[in-house]
């Protein structure tokens, strides 16, 4: 590093991204039995983040203004660990890092989980990544970035420390369940199977990649010798994990990034175990926006959100947003798709025989209309505004609610062909969610289970069909 860049500025190491301020509201840290109360506080996170995710970034970085301030103190002493034990090569490498990280950081594509922020000791060190970030609007998945970006978290991780025997760290996919709806892939199929696996072999081959890289030039981790046969075990076992039915440029990508993390492992040895981690909601994974945890589905394609100036709003979940925007629905198309679901959010356009109806019934819509934007029901903006009136229930009142509030799924909306209502399905039964979590299995926690899965036939015959007929 020069020694201008040495003596650069939070404000000069983040300058070039877009930057939005944040009122939170945060709890005053009050003497135990004492009443607390909220207050007020002005965040600053790049644009990329909401406000859901300034009030996270609130209570990981209670300190800290701006995200940069929250950061840049974790990353100098991880670059200082970095060069003195010999993990970073060089001032000049460090800095390729940690404007990577910073990258992944102001995009809300990656973060550093909880654990590090708050400085917890004895938490295995785990690095999140948001797969929905890395779907393309074309819905391909960016398989290079997404390679990438677990190459980077995984020296990050080994500059976190401390480590036991195992050195277990793990990138931790959150988003899963997001990333295929944006893709336009049905969570309850095969392929939405095939896919996830696919992703997770492809952070996998990845991080056992990096993590023998690692090994080469620091020496792998003290449980290696005794474990070495579960991995490689596992490892040759991944490839026939990878169900068909992914995207052939992903499955292919997967299964090299496989390929190559197994000779690499092969020849040096892993500098870490464990690798790869599924997580429920978190701090981080609610900051980097993600609308959904583990193997688990989207719980919802509408979202109540507040917003920036106060009040809540019915707003598209992300996923389901970029999915219908892939379609190339005409601009009125799509408006009338998103409204389907959402709603309009006011009483304009309504049905006549819906408007009249609702006078009928004595409720002065002035006095319920301000609430009709964060409502979760037309009953629900008329309690607010008056808990005492009961809407009645009538198919008038039915169609105005339907305009007004949206059916908060995407099953009656126009324009939408049957793959893609299949796609924003929500939700999923209790067996696809199992099959899910099975799918998933065989990539995680490298090297930490107690048994070895059974070995392959010698030649890995069966990787090297595979790897073919993906290319």
């Amino acid at each position: 590093m020069s020694s201008g860049r040495a003596a650069a500025t939070h404000a000069e190491m983040w300058a070039g991204f877009a930057w939005a301020n944040h009122a939170v509201a945060v709890e005053d840290p009050a003497e135990d039995g004492a009443q607390r109360t909220m207050f007020p506080r002005g965040v600053s996170l790049p644009a990329a983040y909401g406000h859901g995710g300034a009030e996270a970034f609130a209570t990981l970085a209670p300190g800290a203004a701006t995200l940069a301030d929250a950061v840049e103190p974790l990353f100098r002493a991880w670059r200082r660990a970095g060069l003195t034990r010999g993990v970073l090569p060089g001032p000049e490498e460090a800095e390729g890092l940690f404007d990577a990280l910073r990258m992944q950081l102001a995009t809300a594509r990656g973060a550093p989980d909880a654990p590090l922020w708050q400085g917890v000791r004895g938490a295995e060190p785990r690095w999140v990544l948001d797969l929905a970030a890395f779907v393309e609007p074309s819905q391909d998945i960016a398989s290079a970035a997404l390679a990438r970006a677990t190459g980077q978290a995984m020296t990050a991780l080994e500059l976190a420390g401390p480590h036991g025997q195992a050195r277990a760290v793990a990138v931790v996919p959150a988003n899963l369940a997001g990333a295929l709806m944006a893709a336009g892939v049905a969570y309850a199929s095969a392929e939405g199977r095939a896919t996830a696996a696919a992703l997770c072999a492809l952070i996998l081959g990845t991080a056992v990649d990096s993590s023998a890289a690692l090994a080469r030039r620091l020496a792998p981790c003290p449980a290696w010798i005794e474990r070495r046969s579960a991995v490689l075990a596992a490892l040759e076992a991944a490839f026939d994990r990878i169900p068909p039915g992914a995207p052939p440029a992903l499955a292919a990508d997967a299964a090299a990034a496989l390929d190559r993390g197994l000779a690499a492992a092969r020849r040096h040895g892993l500098r870490q175990l464990g690798l790869l981690a599924l997580s429920g909601p978190g701090l981080v994974e609610r900051m980097l926006g993600a609308d959904s945890a583990g193997a688990e589905p989207l719980p919802a394609i509408v979202r109540h959100e507040e917003m920036p100036g106060g009040g809540l709003a019915r707003v598209l979940a992300r996923p389901a947003q970029r999915a219908i925007s892939a379609l190339g629905l005409s601009p009125e198309q799509e408006r009338e798709t998103v409204a389907a679901i959402i709603g309009r959010g006011m009483l304009d356009g309504a049905p006549e025989h819906a408007l009249a109806a609702l006078l009928e019934t004595g409720i002065d819509p002035a006095e319920f209309t301000p609430h009709l934007a964060g409502a979760v029901s037309l009953a629900h903006a008329v309690a607010l505004a008056d808990p005492e009136v009961l809407l009645p229930d009538s198919e008038a009142i039915d169609a105005l609610e339907r305009h007004v509030i949206g059916t908060g799924t995407a099953e009656g909306a126009p324009h939408l062909s049957g793959q893609a209502r299949t796609a924003l399905d929500c939700g999923a039964t209790a067996q696809a969610r199992s099959a899910m979590e099975e799918a998933l299995a065989p990539f995680l926690g490298l090297g930490l289970a107690a048994e070895a899965p059974r070995r392959r036939p010698p030649g890995r015959a069966g990787a090297t069909a595979k790897l073919a007929a993906a290319s």
